[in-house]
């Protein structure tokens, strides 16, 4: 408490945090063996883009959720899965990281691929208390023909406690 000046009250909702779910493919899906293949067969990639646009520093916090794991299929319907890592990151002001396939794979399987991955797909959750521009980029290849491209801006969902 200072002299002649008010008590400062800070509450729960006046603090904020903001969630981005960015869901990512990475790897190839290849032919089918059943009817159960989660995607086309394909090479797929991703990268999410994370920019702190504000004058201060931004922290982070990261989470990948597998739902396709290297091939393996572990969050189809009825079964869910619980992120798999937990990674903290203070972004400067005015700067940006990414996070790619590589890097994506690297967390989720303890070390990067040593050769082609089967398909892996997922959920990255970032939850920052500072407002972020964040997006997706992701391409696809059937083989043949140019890939396809398209990038997406994550809008924040606001969590108030």
């Amino acid at each position: 408490m200072q002299p002649d000046r008010p008590a400062a009250v800070v509450t729960a909702s006046d603090f904020k945090l903001y969630a981005y779910s960015v869901p990512f493919l990475c790897g190839e899906q290849a032919d089918p063996c059943c009817a159960c293949a989660p995607l086309r067969p394909g090479r797929y990639a991703t990268e999410i883009n994370i920019h702190n646009w504000q004058g201060k520093p931004a922290p982070l916090l990261k989470r990948a959720i597998p739902l396709v794991l290297a091939g393996a299929v572990g969050g189809r319907e009825p079964a869910v899965q619980a992120a798999k890592t937990l990674e903290a990151l203070l972004l400067p002001a005015h700067n940006a990281t990414m996070d790619d396939c590589c890097r994506l794979t690297a967390l989720l399987l303890g070390a990067p691929p040593a050769g082609p991955l089967p398909l892996t797909a997922g959920i990255l959750e970032i939850i920052s208390t500072v407002e972020l521009n964040v997006t997706a980029v992701y391409t696809a290849s059937d083989g043949g023909g140019a890939p396809s491209i398209d990038v997406q801006q994550i809008v924040a969902r606001t969590l108030t406690l």
